[in-house]
Formats: structure tokens, sequence, C-alpha cells
């Protein structure tokens, strides 16, 4: 198999051992290893937490998008999805789970497992692009396993956001761009992938653009070659955005100019860590596992020196690109700042590149089977330590319904629960403290005094959710106050109408 300028890649044809910690390539692991993943995933919505961040509020459009076509108004829809047209194709995806939704009942948890579908996609694209790039099929267990104990690739499943959805189709142009023998069709359908990929969520157009550049510049050394490749691609790339863009023009929407507008927004948290952003978010949301990788990474790539496995060179080039389409636009172009989000596209490479090197660790060394033994029981272990602090996380929504359920004369409003709710407020003689998203970190409360009836960790002591715009000064912050949501029923005294801290208190209810 040929990657560009003539690149040719060694498939190993050594026999996989016995010994090996994935056993036999029996045909069942893949399933189980991907049905596992999905129940976890399943869990994971089941225990809360949709509609935890602002973003995932762009699922009412998609609710209101199916209401209006129910109705038969079809003009109204497409006038109301573009009207705030940033991840679009999220928004159109998200009819399906809607449409669940008025033939069930409304819930959250419906389009929750409908998204989470797609990191389980992931998970089984990162398999099958290793098989495609040459990798032997215990290699290419290897980087399913990895991906499957990412916390990376997991924790943003519960949420109704567009980036596992965006992935899948940026791995899938990613796959199509490994095809053995590329045809136009193969342009066409990897342009539009990387389309898909870039309108579910904008922020992974670097993902987008290297799918298409790897089916640009591999298997051929022709600058025709690359020439013809490159126009099918653009050309599978840019007809349905461009009937995307004439069709909002007709609803009066210029969709460049909304899109430029939008790119200026992101820009909450710190330019100058753009560079040190994601080594941190690694760190903090996969631990050791991010030390192994990267060891198991430069592994991969002093071998693939040695012996010219240029599949690994290829993933060591995809990490090398992303994390430049990362740095240059926030450090030194200060266009947009680096979340964890932005980040993770970088993940599946990393996960291919450690696998690779994981298989040279077996096959090369004598006692290579009790180091990959190893090395498999440590990444297991560290997947569930750090599954345990995504699986425990409370939410202000869920909180706010426990403190109800609790005490069903306390009454807490649907729309306290939105973003930018009081860190304090009262309901008939109880009080609720830090139901809700900050947009900073919070300042210290008046002590309450009362009974403590209830409390949680505020779910932003996550430490992946502190990368998502804080700087490292609010971070900072967040480590030394360590915030709780708690609830309170107040003394008498405390309620009394000389307590200033009491008659200042908002009331949890508003009207709807």
């Amino acid at each position: 198999m040929k990657f560009g300028w003539g690149w040719k890649v060694k498939r190993a044809m050594q026999k996989p051992s016995s010994s090996s910690p994935v056993g036999q390539n029996r045909p069942w692991t893949v399933p189980v290893i991907l049905f596992a993943s999905l129940v976890l995933r399943w869990i994971l919505v089941l225990r809360g937490g949709q509609y935890y961040f602002s973003d995932e509020g762009r699922y009412e459009t998609s609710r209101t998008l199916i209401n209006l076509l129910l109705a038969g108004k079809f003009s109204s829809a497409f006038a109301q999805l573009v009207t705030a047209p940033e991840h679009l194709g999220f928004k159109i995806l998200g009819i399906i789970p809607s449409l669940l939704e008025q033939l069930t009942r409304e819930s959250l948890v419906i389009p929750a497992l409908f998204f989470s579908l797609f990191s389980v996609f992931t998970l089984y694209l990162i398999y099958k692009i290793a098989q495609r790039a040459g990798a032997t099929e215990r290699e290419s267990l290897f980087a399913l396993l990895f991906a499957a104990c990412s916390m990376s690739l997991l924790y943003f499943s519960r949420h109704l956001v567009p980036y596992d959805t965006a992935m899948t189709f940026g791995l899938l142009a990613v796959f199509i761009a490994l095809t053995e023998r590329p045809s136009p069709k193969t342009s066409l359908l990897c342009g539009a992938s990387a389309f898909l990929c870039f309108i579910t969520y904008n922020g992974y157009w670097s993902l987008a653009g290297l799918g298409m550049l790897i089916h640009i510049f591999r298997n051929n050394s022709m600058a025709g070659e690359w020439v013809r490749k490159a126009s099918l691609a653009a050309v599978g790339f840019a007809l349905p955005a461009i009937l995307l863009f004439l069709l909002a023009l007709l609803a009066g929407t210029n969709l460049l100019a909304e899109y430029r507008v939008f790119s200026t927004t992101v820009s909450q948290g710190s330019f100058e860590e753009g560079w040190s952003l994601p080594f941190e978010y690694f760190w903090r949301a996969e631990h050791w596992l991010f030390v192994a990788w990267i060891a198991l990474s430069i592994l991969a790539v002093a071998q693939a020196v040695k012996r010219r496995d240029n599949s690994s060179l290829l993933w060591a080039g995809c990490i090398a690109f992303l994390y430049a389409c990362l740095v240059i636009p926030s450090v030194y172009l200060h266009s947009f700042v680096v979340y964890g989000r932005l980040a993770r596209q970088m993940l599946p490479f990393l996960l291919l590149l450690s696998a690779s090197g994981l298989g040279h660790l077996e096959q090369n060394f004598s006692f290579g089977g009790k180091l990959t033994r190893a090395v498999m029981l440590i990444v297991i272990l560290q997947a569930a330590w750090n599954y345990k602090a995504s699986f425990g996380l409370s939410y202000p929504r869920d909180f706010a319904w426990e403190a109800q359920t609790l005490q069903p004369d306390f009454h807490f409003s649907e729309k306290r629960l939105i973003f930018g709710a009081p860190t304090l407020c009262q309901n008939n003689g109880f009080v609720i403290e830090n139901v809700k998203r900050f947009e900073a970190p919070p300042e210290p409360t008046p002590v309450i005094e009362g009974k403590l009836l209830l409390s949680a960790l505020h779910p932003d002591n996550f430490l992946p959710y502190q990368l998502e715009g804080y700087t490292p000064e609010q971070r900072q912050i967040f480590h030394e106050r360590q915030p709780e949501m708690r609830f309170y029923k107040a003394e008498d005294e405390f309620m009394s109408e000389s307590n200033p801290v009491w008659t200042t208190m908002k009331n949890c209810v508003v009207k709807e």
C-alpha cells in the first residue's frame, strides 16, 4: 500500500501471539467492545447532565423545526434553521430524535441516546481506519480498545453537543481517503464527508480539511493526479455548501457573513495558552493513559523511521497538522481560543499511533507479550478510575429535581436552570445554592443559617469541563474553592426581614 510521494506502508506479517491480552482474533471481539461502549454511554445518559452547557440549547431549534414541518410550514422551518446557522448539520440531525419525542414523549434522554450512537461510530471508524492503513488485526484491536477506554471520547456523549457527530463524519472522510484504489466517486464522497464534518460542528474545520488532504496526496506522485483529486474533492465539499448558501440567501441569511461573525465569538478563555492547553486537556481527561499513549507513540515513530513504516508517520503528521491548526490561529493570530473539545480532534490519530507502538512492542521484544499485558492492565485500570469521575457527577437540573422530590413544598422554576441563574435563591423557607453553570468561578456566598438537607460537588469541579473557556487563573480558583451545590431548610431567624442576605435573595420561582 502506498501513501503520498511514493511512500509504502509495510503490513506486519508476523503471526500474532496467542498470549496477547487481546486474545485470539475472534469475530465477536469487536462487536462486544462496541456493545459495551454503547451500554456505558447509555448509562451515562440516563444519569443526567443534558442541557448543562448553554450550547446544548441549539437542540431546541430541532424541536421547533419538527413542529413547523409537521404543521406544513416548510418555509418557516427553513428560515428558523438558518437564523442562527452555526452547526447546521447537528440541528438537522436533531430532527430525528425530535420526531421520536413527538411519537413518544418529550424527554432530553431521547436525543442524548440518539447522538451517543455517533460516539460509538467514532470508535468503530478508528478500528476500520487502522485496518485500511495496513495495521495488523492485533494493532487495529489495540486502537479500538484504546478508544473504548478514552475518557475524552466518552463524557460528551451525555450532552446534546455536536462534537462526536462531527468527528464521526471527519473520520469517515479519513477512512474514504485511505481507499486502496481511489476513483472519482471516492473523491466526491471524501469531499462530501468533509463537508458534513464541518457543517455539523464548525470548530472541526481542520479535521474536515485533513481528510481531504490525505485523499489528495496519498497513493500517487503525479501533480496531475493531485489536481484531479483535489478538484473532485472540492466539488464534493462545495456543491452542498453552495446549495445551502443559495437556499439561505432566499431565506434572507448570508451564511458566509454569519459564519464570519460566529468565528469571532470563540474568545472566552486565553489565546496565549493555545499551545499548552491540548496537553493539559489530555492529562486532565486521561491522566496516565495520556502518558502511556505518548510513550507508545514515540516508540512507533522510532520504529517507523527505522523500518519505513509510513502509516505511523502519517498519524504523526496528522497530529502535527491538527496541532498547528490550533496553535497558529490561537497563539499567533488571536482568531479563536483553544478549548478541550477542539483539542480532542487529535486523539484518534494519537490512538492509532500508540496502537502501532504497542504492536511493535509485542512483536519485536522477547518480553513484549508480558509488557503488552502490563500496558493493557494499566490502560483498563486507569480507564475505570477515569470513568468513575464522570459517572459520579451530579448536575444542576438533576440536583434541583432531587431537592423538590425531597421537599415537595420547595419549588424551583425551570427558567432558573438556564445559564446565568442566581447563585443563591429561596422558596418557601428553603435555600438552594450554585444550581447553575458558571460563566466565571462563583464568589464566596454568605453562610446560610439552617439545616443542610442535600449537597453535591458542582460539576465544574470535573477537570475537563474547566478547559472549556476558563482561564488558568479561573481554573485555580475552582481548584481552591471546590464549589458545591447545596440545599437548606433555613432557620426562622435567618428569614427575618432585618437580615439583608434574606431580603435581597431572589425567589427560585419566576414567571415562565
